[in-house]
């Protein structure tokens, strides 16, 4: 593994990280009550390790971002859909149907397939 791809993974893990914390001040109107708060820092690091790992099998850091197509597109929303279908399988085997916000949940896919199409775009420009 090289220095290129450990950026590109310490990237996506931010974008993770960033688009779950917006979902989740998107969810409570900028004001998260403390016990969300918890659950939010309780699954962060889960979250950040699906998205790496789906991504790395997906053969996304082996890609040069320069020539991304609409293939690299498809590729990406692919991942990234997989990627919340795994965590919303966890979330619910973990945290039941009452224990965790599903609208969060939507909100983190709709905003992580936007900042991770954004981050690979923009290398491009």
């Amino acid at each position: 593994m090289n220095n290129r791809n450990l950026r590109l993974m310490s990237i996506d893990a931010l974008a993770s990280i960033s688009a779950l914390y917006i979902a989740f001040l998107v969810r409570f109107d900028f004001s998260i009550p403390e016990n969300f708060l918890f659950l939010f820092v309780d699954w962060v690091p889960w979250f950040m390790f699906l998205q790496i790992s789906v991504f790395y099998s997906a053969g996304l850091y082996a890609r040069i971002w320069r020539y991304t197509s609409l293939f690299d597109l498809y590729a990406i929303l692919l991942s990234v859909t997989a990627v919340s279908v795994i965590s919303v399988i966890f979330v619910f085997i973990y945290s039941g149907s009452e224990g965790y916000p599903r609208s969060v949940l939507l909100i983190y896919y709709i905003l992580n397939a936007l900042v991770t199409v954004a981050i690979r775009l923009s290398v491009r420009v």
